[in-house]
């Protein structure tokens, strides 16, 4: 079986934390012919290719030259390259498109913004208005219980996430401005003070529950995200965090997102993380877990059923 992963320079992966980069470990010692690129490596010659580097493991990471492959001589293809999504990620998508065998489904990463998926959910959501219309954002902030955040659509790890009071005297200014005059729209939902007990992220693997770890901010902060100096802290899975989980699954699994992460803060779904959802690590270490050999087994039995 070969396997492919395509993640950011695997010498800037935070090797503590990161998702990735247990999943590929575990894959080289399940004896899976494991190879790496960039999206920078993908080009069209005839059909879709790429140029690809083995790695193997022994005390760390080894990597082999560069040979060129067609992305049909892989039987599973994993897109893990982070966030933002621009341009580059976009035409990497449209490329990988080639290929029946790319987890998460590459239409499904351009289809489905990370913020505004959780619309199809709205019984799930905080109150939440997207809108580039300056009157009608300020009269949904006036209207919420003393604070709103504003979330930039194409924002991630936390960047670009605006608490702002309901009171607030320039709120007008503020809002022309986030959507640049009127023109972007943009993501405003109901502050949930809770927050500051724990924004969890539940990973969720074929549509079921993986695992959780909920994500503490710093004194001082609402934002949780760990790229936001977010801390992790061991949590339960809830029968609400359940069946949210139920409730997303057919449209999951429906649409090729195989592996996603769930953002809950006090049972409201906020997000769904589905370019490279990460937590796996910071879940291993608290609960005592390797979730990676999980997550090998499940794509083992994907590749096969592709096949």
């Amino acid at each position: 079986m070969r396997w492919l992963f395509i993640i950011d320079p695997i010498e800037n992966l935070n090797k503590s934390t990161d998702t990735t980069y247990p999943i590929i470990r575990e894959s080289c010692n399940r004896g899976i012919d494991t190879f790496i690129a960039q999206i920078g490596d993908l080009f069209f010659d005839k059909k879709a290719r790429l140029a690809a580097r083995k790695i193997e493991f022994a005390e760390k990471e080894k990597l082999g030259e560069k040979s060129v492959f067609p992305l049909d001589e892989f039987d599973l293809i994993f897109m893990r390259k982070d966030p933002p999504y621009d341009y580059a990620f976009h035409f990497a998508t449209q490329l990988l498109s080639f290929s029946k065998k790319v987890v998460n489904s590459p239409q499904s990463l351009r289809d489905f913004n990370e913020k505004l998926i959780i619309l199809n959910f709205p019984e799930l959501i905080p109150p939440t208005i997207v809108s580039s219309n300056c009157d009608q954002i300020e009269e949904f902030i006036r209207s919420c219980d003393e604070f709103a955040v504003i979330k930039s659509l194409d924002s991630y790890q936390g960047k670009a996430v605006t608490r702002v009071g309901t009171n607030e005297k320039n709120l007008n200014n503020l809002i022309e401005k986030l959507t640049q005059n009127g023109k972007l729209p943009i993501m405003v939902q109901q502050f949930l003070p809770n927050v500051t007990g724990g924004d969890k992220r539940i990973l969720v693997l074929g549509g079921r529950l993986l695992g959780a770890v909920n994500r503490i901010p710093k004194a001082g902060s609402y934002l949780s995200n760990f790229g936001q100096g977010g801390s992790g802290h061991k949590t339960e899975i809830t029968e609400r965090d359940r069946k949210i989980a139920e409730k997303l699954a057919p449209f999951l699994i429906g649409n090729g997102i195989h592996f996603a992460g769930l953002d809950v803060i006090d049972g409201y779904l906020t997000e769904i993380n589905i370019t490279c959802p990460t937590g796996l690590q910071h879940i291993n270490r608290l609960e005592g877990v390797n979730l990676e050999k999980t997550v090998v087994d499940y794509f083992i039995s994907l590749a096969e059923s592709i096949k």
